[in-house]
């Protein structure tokens, strides 16, 4: 009898995978004819070359306190990048989550997909996760050009440490940013309004804005000042900190859940005209 009452339950879950499963494959064929893979990987390397211009035009002024001994290798590298990266993964986060809906959006496949037995909600948490992994391959990406350019400019001994870090703290931090714009994206169907907020509003939560520590475009920047362990106050080995590492964590988790929630409960009850 026991075997029998499971049974039911057993082919639920079994159909709840399968239909995830089924969702994660289609976006990732939906995925492959749009631009959002190459760009994942154009956005880090568009980085990474900017960092050796700036070496090629003014290395000689960037690695004086490297070669005085006042600073170290890893913090040249962290110090000319560190605000690029994070205005890349802020860009980053507008497109992608903008080119994973944008297909739906242009044809009837949101008519077709909600016709079909799948939950709704479930669909935009895929959505979501596909556009965070593509976000931590960026991010990643990044760091693997801090290697390349201290390496180049032979800045010493590789912090495997500091450079794991610079790949998945900065990224945890843009998560709420990424499930904001992927709200943005799927509520409006005309994509340049969320681009354009995606692209504009990150150029106010960098640096030492007054906006709360916890917001989505400064979240970025506190995760950017813990990796590069504080930001320059004045004097030599003087440095500032605002949130640690956990506390990045958190408040992004707790955005996270917050935005991707509401979203996921908009597109539940939206009408697919």
């Amino acid at each position: 009898m026991s075997r029998l009452a499971s049974a039911p339950r057993a082919v639920a879950s079994a159909s709840a995978r399968a239909s995830a499963i089924g969702l994660i494959a289609a976006d990732w064929r939906r995925m492959r004819g749009t631009w959002i893979l190459p760009l994942t990987v154009l956005g880090p390397l568009g980085v990474t070359l900017l960092g050796v211009i700036l070496f090629l035009l003014r290395g000689e002024y960037m690695l004086k306190p490297f070669l005085a001994g006042e600073v170290s290798g890893w913090r040249v590298a962290i110090d000319q990048l560190g605000m690029v990266h994070i205005f890349a993964l802020g860009l980053g986060a507008a497109l992608i989550a903008s080119m994973i809906v944008d297909v739906e959006h242009r044809s009837d496949i949101w008519k077709q997909l909600f016709g079909m037995p799948v939950s709704r909600a479930k669909t935009y948490v895929v959505k979501f996760a596909w556009a965070a992994v593509l976000l931590a391959v960026s991010s990643a990406l990044m760091s693997v050009g801090y290697a390349a350019i201290m390496v180049w400019q032979d800045l010493g001994p590789l912090p495997w440490a500091d450079l794991a870090r610079a790949a998945w703290l900065p990224w945890v931090a843009a998560l709420p940013l990424l499930a904001l714009q992927l709200l943005l994206s799927t509520a409006i169907k005309n994509q340049a309004v969320p681009l354009a907020a995606g692209i504009v509003a990150p150029m106010f939560g960098m640096g030492m804005s007054r906006i709360p520590a916890w917001m989505p475009w400064r979240l970025m920047t506190e995760a950017m000042t813990s990796v590069a362990g504080g930001a320059a106050a004045g004097g030599p080995g003087e440095a500032l900190t605002w949130y640690s590492q956990s506390q990045v964590v958190s408040a992004s988790g707790l955005s996270i859940l917050v935005l991707v929630t509401l979203g996921a409960a908009m597109l539940a009850h939206r009408e697919i005209r």
